[in-house]
C-alpha cells in the first residue's frame, strides 16, 4: 500500500502534468511505428536449424527453384501471333538479360509456349518441314504457329491447356532476386503489354506479396472499426462522455507505445498482427473499466488522495496481478520454436504491460481532471446476482457435464495449415492461383527431391530411367514431377548413353542462341552427378492429404534403387515445410500452455498469500480450456497456425475475471460478512465491470470480420467464444467455490 499511497499522491498533486510527460513519452517512442513492415513466408513459422529448412535452402542455393512467378494468360486463342507476341514482349521486359541466369535481373529462367516457339523457329531449315526459319522470333505465320505448336505437344497441361484458352509465362528466380521489384516489374508490364489477352500474375509468392499488402491495409480498417466499436461500449456502460475518454484515452496510448517499440526492435509483423491490434483493444481497455468504476465506487472517500490509494490498493492490486498473469500467458507463446509465435507471443506481453501502466497513471488522472462520477444501480443486474449466487450449486454440476462432454471429444480436434486460408478472398493473386491449379494439376509450391550418383552418373541410361520410374510413381501418388529425365526421354525413345551425352553436347554448343535447356531449368550440375526432381502438389490441399502425400513420396525415394552409387533424399520444399508446421502445432501449444499454468498458478499463490486461493482462482481457466475441444469440433475449426494461440491467450485472459472476483470477495469477507453476501455483492459490482470487459474485448475482436481472411474470422471466433466462457466460469464455478469452506 505504500506504493500506491505514494502514487496516489503524485498522481492528485499533479494531474496535468502527469498526462503531459506521458503524452510526450507516448508521441516520442510511436513515431517508430512507422518502421514496420508485413511478412507472409511460411518458411518463417519453424526455425532455420531445422532439418527440413537446411535440406530445403541447400537444394534451392544449388538448383534455385525456390521462387516463382507465374503470369496466367487467358485470350480467344493463345496460338494468335499477336498474344504469342504481347507475352514475348512482357518475358522480355522482365528477363532483361536472357543469357546472365539471373545474376542481373533476378530471372533464372523463363517457360512460355512463346519462348518455346521461337526455339523451334530458331533451328535450321530442314526438308519435309521438320526444322524451322534459323529466326529466334515469333512468326507472323498462323499455319507455322500451329506447326511448332504440334512439336512442343508435350507441354499441353504445363504451359498451356488444350482448349489453346490459357497459357501460363512461368518465371523462376535466382537467389540474388529482389523479389517484390521483380513482381512490381511484371505488373507494370502487364498494364502497358496486355491488349489482346488478359494477364494475371499469380503464384505463391505473389500470393504472399499481395498477403502482405492486403494484411496491411487490413489493419487501417480493423483499427477504427474495433476502435468505434469498443467506443459504443464504452458509452453504453457508462452513459458519459467522460467515461468513453477515461477508457479509450489509455489504451491509444498503449497502443502506440506497443507498436512504436515493436517498430524500433522487432519491425518485422505477421498477420497475426492484426490479431494482436484487435485483442490488444478490448483487452487494454478492460484495466480502464475496472479502475475508473472503483474510484466512482469509492465517492465516500472525501479525501482525493485516500480515493485514488483505495483505487489503486484494492481495485489496482488485482488489475496488477490480471496484467501479470496475462503477460505470463503471452510470453508462454515465446518457448515456441516457431519464429513468428514468439514474436506474437512478445507483441502482446509488452502490448498488455503498456495496457496497464497506461491505465494506472492515466485513468486517476483523467479522474481527477474530468471529475469523472458514477452512481448508476443496476436493479435487473443484481436480481440475476441473486439468481446466480441461489442456484450456484446446480450451475455447477452442469458446467462440470459439460466439461466431461468436451473431452471426450478431445480426439476429434483437427489441426490444419493451408495458405489460402491466410490470405485475404477475392483477391486476383489468390483466385488466379487456384484456378492454375486446378487447370494444369499441380500448385506452386514447389519442392524437391535431391539425387547425388558418381561422376558423369546422369549420362548413363540405367539412371535415368530410374529417375523416371520414379516420377511415374509419383504421378500415380497424387503429385506432379519434372526431372532432367523428362528432357532426356524426348531425346530417346531407346535409352543409349552415346546418345544422351551427345544430345547434351549439342544442347550446350548452341547455346549462343539459347540456353541450354537442361541447365537453363537448374536440374543438373557441371559434373552430371547431381539433380532434383520437382515435385508438386495441388494448391489449397488440406494439410492431412498433403501429410499422406509427402510420405508416400519419401516412401517411394527411400525405396528408390539409382545405379551409380545413387542416393535420394527426403522430400524438402514448402509444401513440406507445412506440414512440419502442422505437426508442431498440439506440441508447441501443449508446451506454452502447461508453462503459462504453472508460472500463472505462482503467480496467484504468490499474489494472494494463499496455496488454496491461488487454486481455486485457477479452476474456472482449467474449466474453460477443457471446454475448448468441444467448442472446436461443434464449430467445426480447426487448430491452425493463427489460433494455436488461442489456448495461452485464455489462461491469460481468463485469468482476470478469477482475479477480479476473488479479490473483491475478500475484500467483502475482511468487513465482517458472509461469504454468501460477499460473493453476492461481488458479482452486483465487480460482476457488472466484468461484463463491460468481456463485451469490448468480443466486440474489437468482431472488427476482424470487416477483413475477408478465413483463419482471422476462425481466431476471432474460438476467442470470443472462450471469451464468453470466461465470464460463464467466472459466474458458474467460483460463486460455488469461494462459498466453499476453502475460503475463511
Amino acid at each position: 500500500m505504500k506504493i500506491a499511497h505514494s502514487l496516489a499522491k503524485i498522481l492528485v498533486k499533479r494531474p496535468k502534468t502527469v498526462l503531459l510527460v506521458y503524452t510526450i513519452i507516448t508521441i516520442v517512442i510511436g513515431l517508430q511505428v512507422r518502421n514496420v513492415y508485413m511478412q507472409s513466408d511460411l518458411t518463417t513459422f519453424l526455425p532455420q536449424n531445422d532439418p527440413t529448412i537446411q535440406l530445403w535452402n541447400k537444394i534451392n542455393q544449388e538448383f534455385q527453384i525456390g521462387s516463382t512467378i507465374i503470369i496466367y494468360v487467358e485470350a480467344d486463342d493463345i496460338r494468335d501471333p499477336y498474344v504469342l507476341h504481347e507475352m514475348d514482349r512482357v518475358s522480355t521486359k522482365i528477363n532483361t538479360y536472357e543469357l546472365d541466369k539471373g545474376k542481373t535481373d533476378g530471372i533464372y529462367s523463363v517457360s512460355s509456349i512463346a519462348q518455346l516457339i521461337k526455339e523451334e523457329n530458331a533451328k535450321p531449315e530442314l526438308p519435309e518441314g521438320l526444322g524451322g526459319t534459323e529466326k529466334y522470333e515469333i512468326p507472323d505465320d498462323p499455319e507455322l504457329i500451329n506447326t511448332y505448336m504440334v512439336r512442343i505437344q508435350s507441354r499441353e497441361g504445363v504451359l498451356f491447356l488444350n482448349s489453346y484458352k490459357v497459357a501460363v509465362i512461368i518465371f523462376q528466380l535466382s537467389n540474388n532476386a529482389d523479389d517484390l521489384q521483380i513482381i512490381e516489374k511484371v505488373k507494370a508490364a502487364i498494364e502497358k503489354e496486355a491488349r489482346y489477352s488478359t494477364m494475371t500474375i499469380t503464384g505463391t509468392l505473389a500470393m504472399q506479396e499481395a498477403m502482405k499488402e492486403h494484411t496491411f491495409q487490413s489493419l487501417t480498417i480493423v483499427f477504427p472499426l474495433a476502435a468505434v466499436g469498443v467506443a459504443c461500449v464504452l458509452f453504453l456502460f457508462h452513459r458519459t462522455l467522460k467515461g468513453l475518454i477515461i477508457g479509450f484515452l489509455p489504451l491509444g496510448y498503449a497502443l502506440l507505445l506497443t507498436f512504436g517499440v515493436l517498430g524500433t526492435i522487432q519491425p518485422e509483423l505477421t498477420i497475426l498482427t492484426i490479431a494482436v491490434a484487435a485483442l490488444l483493444l478490448g483487452l487494454g481497455v478492460d484495466y480502464s473499466i475496472y479502475l475508473a468504476n472503483r474510484f466512482a465506487e469509492e465517492h465516500t472517500a472525501q479525501d482525493k488522495v485516500e480515493r485514488v490509494e483505495r483505487t489503486l490498493g484494492l481495485t489496482g492490486k488485482a488489475v496488477f496481478m490480471c496484467a501479470f498473469t496475462t503477460i505470463i500467458g503471452f510470453g508462454s507463446l515465446m518457448t515456441s520454436n516457431m519464429p513468428p509465435m514468439v514474436m506474437f507471443g512478445f507483441g502482446c506481453a509488452i502490448g498488455i504491460s503498456f495496457a496497464f501502466t497506461s491505465a494506472t497513471i492515466l485513468v486517476p488522472c483523467l479522474c481527477l481532471v474530468l471529475k469523472f462520477e458514477k452512481h448508476e444501480a443496476h436493479h435487473e443486474w443484481k436480481r440475476f446476482a441473486s439468481f446466480l449466487v441461489e442456484n450456484r450449486k446446480r450451475l455447477f454440476a452442469i458446467s462440470c457435464f459439460f466439461v466431461v462432454l468436451s473431452l471426450v471429444v478431445l480426439p476429434q480436434v483437427k489441426t490444419d495449415v493451408n495458405s489460402f486460408d491466410m490470405a485475404p478472398q477475392g483477391i486476383p493473386e489468390v483466385e488466379k492461383l487456384l484456378e492454375y491449379s486446378k487447370n494444369f494439376g499441380g500448385g506452386t509450391n514447389f519442392n524437391a527431391l535431391y539425387i547425388e550418383t558418381d561422376s558423369q552418373g546422369l549420362t548413363y541410361p540405367e539412371v535415368i530411367e530410374a529417375i523416371y520410374n520414379m516420377e511415374l510413381e509419383i504421378r500415380a501418388a497424387g503429385g506432379t514431377a519434372y526431372s532432367i529425365a523428362d528432357e532426356i526421354k524426348k531425346i530417346n525413345d531407346v535409352l543409349e548413353r552415346s546418345k544422351i551425352i551427345e544430345k547434351i553436347s549439342d544442347l550446350v554448343d548452341i547455346n549462343t542462341l539459347i540456353l541450354d535447356k537442361i541447365a537453363n531449368k537448374g536440374l543438373v550440375d557441371d559434373q552430371y552427378s547431381k539433380t532434383i526432381i520437382v515435385v508438386s502438389f495441388p494448391a489449397g490441399t488440406s494439410v492431412r492429404t498433403l501429410e499422406k502425400l509427402v510420405n508416400r513420396v519419401n516412401e517411394i525415394a527411400q525405396n528408390a534403387v539409382i545405379p551409380q552409387n545413387g542416393h535420394v533424399s527426403q522430400l524438402a520444399g514448402q509444401d513440406v515445410v507445412s506440414v512440419e508446421i502442422n505437426k508442431q502445432i498440439m506440441s508447441s501449444q501443449a508446451t506454452s500452455l502447461i508453462i503459462a499454468l504453472l508460472l500463472v498458478l505462482a503467480c496467484l499463490i504468490i499474489g494472494f498469500n494463499s496455496i488454496k486461493i491461488g487454486f481455486l482462482a485457477l479452476i474456472p481457466v482449467l474449466v474453460v480450456l477443457s471446454w475448448e475441444p468441444g467448442a472446436l469440433v461443434v464449430m467445426n475449426i480447426p487448430l491452425s497456425i493463427i489460433n494455436i494461440t488461442v489456448a495461452s491467450i485464455m489462461v491469460g485472459t481468463g485469468i482476470d475475471y478469477s482475479i477480479q472476483t476473488t479479490q473483491r470477495v475478500r475484500e467483502e469477507i475482511a468487513k465482517g460478512v458472509s461469504k454468501t453476501e460477499a460473493v453476492k455483492t461481488t458479482i452486483e459490482t465487480t460482476g457488472w465491470s466484468l461484463v463491460g470487459a468481456a463485451t469490448t474485448t468480443s466486440v474489437a475482436l468482431l472488427a476482424t470480420f470487416a477483413v475477408a481472411i478465413p483463419s482471422l474470422h476462425q481466431f476471432s471466433i474460438v476467442v470470443i467464444t472462450l471469451i464468453g466462457f470466461s465470464f460463464i466460469a467466472s459466474l458458474c464455478i467460483l460463486p460455488t467455490l469461494l462459498t466453499s469452506r476453502f475460503i475463511k
